[in-house]
């Protein structure tokens, strides 16, 4: 999965794998280049300049609105790549840690076998959202050439200095660049997006396997030792329990240290993109949905992924808490039972991930992302019609 998401995040000069010591094609920064500089003209410069420079001239609030809206939905993916540029020997390093950490595991266990039924369902979620993100950018690029006539991907956009947008020469540059930049945003988001889909779904894959763990310590514990006499089996029996319990521990621990670590490096760009991606709620459905039926569900998916990842997070956690509760502890000597006393308290410390530590992401934090933006909108839409 590492050499999966490493292929492609590569191809926008970032090397998340420090096994692979290949140099990036010098093809690839001037293509990563070329596409900023086209986001940067179409989504920055042109909306800024029909905001405060067009709106004002000739009214057009739809047209206005939509160009708002669509530059705050797409900010989302130049701040992933960017933030992953400037990050990553960061993040090279805390994929170095993941890998170490699975690294400990016999791959004949239990364990292992566990973490990869769970990892099976992380590449298909990882796929999913890949394919979603992809396949609405680029409806949303590829419609205008099967209609009739000339048409952009939104006919209310004007980029700045190529009016009027029908006529030739103008027509063929600008649809040149939008389609080079909705298609070198689609592919920052999406692949960004996989990296933490890989990452996140590791912890979990982990956190839930290592719950299993907990719950056959003490089956496994007397499998262990049905060969030895009844007058040391307890001694022996405690003792494996000991050694099963503090290998748990360990990786436990570990996966909440690299939890942390991740979204340290990445808490201030998951707290932007979450404002950028309200923003441009409010304002495409300002717009009319009839204007922004595509724009919106790009935007949701990213939302409604980032709360997904962080409800599973929650989820796996609860799921640990609750093993630690039903391991049979009470058959345990007291030293053993000492020991799951303190993973039961760091236990009921639920893990988390967070949007720039202002909300925990998680399906609640997803309704209350609806809710607030319906209540700005119905409030913007009241005083604007007053």
């Amino acid at each position: 999965m590492v050499g999966n998401v490493n292929f492609f995040l590569r191809a926008l000069t970032v090397n998340i794998d420090k096994r692979n010591t290949k140099p990036i094609s010098v093809i690839f920064y001037i293509l990563t280049i070329i596409g900023l500089i086209c986001y940067y003209y179409v989504y920055v410069v042109s909306v800024v300049w029909y905001v405060f420079v067009h709106y004002p001239a000739t009214g057009d609030f739809i047209g206005t609105i939509i160009m708002f809206s669509i530059g705050a939905f797409t900010e989302t993916c130049p701040i992933k790549l960017l933030f992953m540029i400037i990050h990553r020997k960061l993040i090279a390093k805390v994929v170095e840690r993941y890998l170490r950490c699975d690294a400990q595991i016999d791959p004949g266990s239990r364990l292992h076998q566990n973490i990869q039924s769970h990892l099976r369902t992380v590449k298909k979620r990882g796929t999913t959202i890949w394919l979603t993100l992809v396949i609405i950018a680029e409806i949303h690029c590829f419609t205008p050439f099967f209609l009739p006539g000339r048409h952009f991907p939104d006919d209310n956009y004007i980029l700045y200095g190529l009016e009027p947008m029908i006529e030739s020469p103008n027509y063929e540059i600008a649809t040149v660049i939008i389609t080079i930049t909705i298609s070198s945003a689609t592919y920052y988001v999406a692949n960004c997006t996989a990296f933490m889909v890989m990452l996140l779904g590791y912890t979990e894959a982990q956190i839930l396997s290592l719950s299993e763990e907990l719950l056959n310590v003490w089956n496994d514990a007397e499998k262990e030792t049905e060969h030895i006499d009844i007058e040391s089996r307890s001694s022996a029996l405690n003792s494996f329990i000991s050694e099963r319990l503090t290998f748990i521990i360990k990786l436990h621990n570990e996966n909440i240290t690299l939890l942390k670590r991740i979204e340290g490096v990445l808490r201030v760009s998951m707290a932007l993109e979450f404002l950028f991606l309200m923003a441009g709620l409010i304002a495409a459905l300002l717009g009319g949905i009839k204007h922004t039926y595509l724009e919106i569900p790009f935007a949701f998916a990213q939302i409604f992924m980032n709360c997904y990842l962080g409800q599973k997070i929650i989820n796996a956690s609860e799921t640990f808490e609750s093993a630690v509760y039903d391991c049979k502890w009470e058959l345990f000597d007291k030293t053993n039972m000492r020991t799951v006393l303190i993973v039961l308290q760091n236990s009921q410390k639920t893990l988390n991930l967070s949007a720039g530590g202002v909300a925990i992401l998680s399906f609640q934090c997803l309704m209350s992302v609806i809710q607030s933006s319906y209540s700005f909108y119905t409030t913007l839409q009241s005083t604007l019609k007053y």
